[in-house]
């Protein structure tokens, strides 16, 4: 989950004009398939760093089993980069 948290902020830093922090929350929140998306969008976080560590809590309560749709790999959890191109 680190690892793509960060590939995608380096991939956003690319982008002009500059994302503000809530538009980057949002289209992070977006590359995500259920449950991730549902528990990203119903946060509260308006800061990347705080989606970052609700994003990796969400990983960890899948694979405990305390979120359902743990029996799926957490890797397809994330929509193809492709996607939308």
């Amino acid at each position: 989950m680190r690892a793509y948290t960060q590939r995608w902020r380096d991939k956003a830093t690319y982008v002009q004009p500059p994302l503000i922090d809530t538009e980057m929350v949002m289209l992070f929140a977006n590359t995500f398939q259920s449950p991730y998306y549902k528990h990203l969008i119903g946060s509260s976080a308006q800061h990347f760093h705080e989606v970052m560590r609700i994003a990796e809590r969400i990983e960890q309560a899948m694979k405990r089993g305390k979120i359902e749709g743990s029996a799926m790999n957490s890797r397809t959890m994330m929509r193809d980069d492709s996607e939308g191109e």
